[in-house]
């Protein structure tokens, strides 16, 4: 166990992290040079598309050390001792940090990578704490010292104030090389082997899932306890279901069959299971007889924003429920619930960690499975209080209670870290308190400033990534996390198309917002809907009382082209005919509401 180390990657997204794995791959020799291709451990597609990391990926490497510095060749003399090196590639972007949270779980120590062009960025910020909580030996790193842009003398003075320390960061370059020897050295060197545990019975945590067509279920494990043998009978400790694993191994970074893994390593279960529900991430594997208390797991994932999500086509509504099903099994975070809508017909309600998330699903949705979906406006989990006592949670308008049966509501609210230069401080400032934020702190790390905010999840989510980019010129980076519920005024806006009601334009919102949000969505549908055979009222109303109208004009054919001259009551009488028949017709008619104007329409308020 003295010689395995286990350890991370943590940085802000673009980073370079995943550029740094291929260079540490490559220099353990992993993976042969005709094997080697750009981001090896980014599997998906759109991951290597984006140039961003999804998913996490373990691999474990093996790397020789001189044992005796004796002024030999290179400075050394003697043997060499190798080292079990297991990594996990975590993902930069705030929609995954839960990902990042799990790996860090495996892992005793973490290399920070700050981006030498960029300096301290607020991911940066985010998963430097997060390690440090969970006790992890941090080794600060400074990548793209070679580009043209890089101020290493600034990014080593935020790393120190970040720190705390006057130790000075590593330097490198991941995409040449330059640097990447000496850091695996004091990765080595610094970061420490597992602790052995006394009473040496099996105890593995189950830090990722992966689901395959013919093998069942993989459990990715970090073994903290005890070593897994090949058929050996193991269980669940949650459940206590057993299984006997048809094969076991390391990822390197494909699957290598062992015939045992040992205490401290990470490696691969192939469970054999079908259902990936029986294989909670977090969980505690132990012996199929042993009886041992449960490693400390992770906090469940809950959803961020929910989205109904509709296939273009009706036909392919049992298609999108089983394509997404089988997303599911990679993807805990996920949830889903099966909706109906009167304009688009059968659809999921999806619960996503963030807009992100929520695009590559959709994107995958349509490469994998070919079903290109209709995504509606995002919107969050909200509660009320009723009169009664009972608390109830609703994530549509058209689950908000009765108003006469409420007596409090509340919006789910999240702590901000927004990292910005000090010459855009005074806009970005602007954008957060008009988003109703609320600032707790204020940080100065050399050249940055450092913002703690509070503001509501539904303002983070629709609105603060892109204005905050507008405000700042792109340079202004923020992470955030949900930390509860806050109380707020919230109405529900329903919908009158020609006196009928039309709940997929129903929307929450604060009481105070109410009216120009009413306004701006009678306006907008006004544009969005075509001109029908009769006169349309659009109404937006709160509790039956109507604070916005908007009126659509019907199609009026000329009744008077073919009359030339004559008395002007045959005029008036063709024209008294033809409102007597668009009065009827708007009785009796129905709106048309194609979905790309009720999408236009939606989110255009959102």
């Amino acid at each position: 166990m003295d010689r395995i180390r286990n350890f991370s990657i943590i940085a802000h997204i673009d980073a370079g992290k995943s550029t740094l794995a291929d260079r540490l791959l490559e220099l353990t020799k992993t993976v042969t040079k005709r094997e080697m291709q750009e981001q090896l451990l980014d599997s998906n597609p759109i991951e290597r598309e984006r140039g961003i990391t999804i998913k996490m990926a373990p691999v474990t490497m093996r790397y020789s050390v001189p044992t005796h510095p004796r002024g030999g060749q290179n400075g050394f003399f003697g043997g060499e001792t190798e080292y079990q090196l297991n990594l996990i590639d975590t993902p930069g972007h705030v929609d995954f940090n839960y990902e990042v949270e799990r790996a860090l779980q495996a892992c005793e120590g973490a290399i920070l990578l700050i981006d030498g062009t960029k300096g301290v960025q607020a991911q940066t910020v985010a998963n430097y704490h997060l390690a440090a909580n969970l006790g992890l030996t941090v080794v600060p790193v400074i990548n793209k010292i070679d580009a043209q842009l890089a101020d290493v003398t600034a990014a080593t003075r935020q790393v120190k104030q970040l720190l705390g320390t006057n130790d000075e960061p590593l330097l490198i370059s991941a995409k040449t090389g330059q640097g990447v020897e000496d850091l695996l050295r004091e990765v080595i060197k610094k970061v420490p082997a597992p602790k052995p545990v006394q009473d040496n019975k099996l105890r593995a945590l189950i830090f990722n899932s992966t689901f395959n067509t013919h093998l069942g279920v993989i459990a990715f494990v970090r073994l903290f306890a005890g070593s897994i043998k090949a058929k050996e009978s193991l269980k669940f400790v949650s459940s206590q279901e057993t299984f006997t694993p048809t094969e076991i191994g390391n990822l390197n970074p494909g699957r290598v069959s062992q015939q045992q893994l040992g205490s401290g390593s990470v490696g691969y279960l192939v469970t054999g299971l079908k259902d990936i529900r029986s294989v909670k991430v977090g969980d505690t594997i132990t012996g199929g007889n042993e009886l041992v208390s449960a490693l400390p797991g992770f906090r469940v994932v809950r959803p961020n924003v929910y989205f109904d999500v509709f296939p273009i086509d009706n036909a392919a509504y049992q298609d999108l429920v089983d394509a997404l099903g089988k997303l599911k099994l990679n993807d805990s975070a996920l949830e889903t619930k099966a909706i109906k809508s009167i304009v688009l017909g059968q659809g999921v309600r999806v619960g996503f960690l963030g807009l992100l998330h929520a695009e590559v699903i959709s994107e995958r949705l349509e490469r994998e499975f070919d079903l290109p979906v209709i995504t509606t406006s995002p919107s969050v989990e909200y509660q009320a209080v009723l009169r009664t006592g009972e608390e109830v949670s609703f994530t549509t308008p058209n689950d908000f209670p009765d108003p006469a049966l409420i007596q409090i509501t509340r919006e789910p609210i999240a702590k901000l870290e927004v990292v910005v230069t000090p010459n855009y401080l005074g806009p970005v400032l602007d954008v957060c308190q008009e988003l109703r934020g609320q600032l707790l702190d204020m940080v100065y790390l050399d050249q940055l400033v450092e913002l703690r905010y509070r503001m509501p999840m539904i303002e983070v989510i629709t609105s603060l990534h892109d204005r905050l980019k507008s405000a700042s010129s792109g340079f202004a980076s923020v992470n955030y996390e949900p930390i509860g519920w806050q109380d707020a005024d919230l109405v529900k806006l329903s919908v009158l198309l020609n006196h009928e009601e039309a709940p997929p334009l129903a929307l929450v919102c604060l009481r105070s917002q109410a009216r120009p949000r009413a306004l701006a969505l009678a306006k907008k549908l006004k544009e969005a809907i075509p001109r029908q055979q009769f006169e349309i009222p659009i109404q937006v109303t709160i509790g039956g009382e109507i604070i916005a109208r908007e009126d659509i004009k019907s199609f009026r054919k000329d009744v008077e082209a073919k009359l030339h001259g004559g008395d002007m009551s045959r005029n008036r009488k063709l024209l008294e005919k033809q409102k007597k028949g668009k009065a009827r017709m708007k009785m009796m008619g129905k709106v048309a509401l194609p979905q790309e104007a009720f999408l236009a329409a939606v989110r255009s308020v959102a």
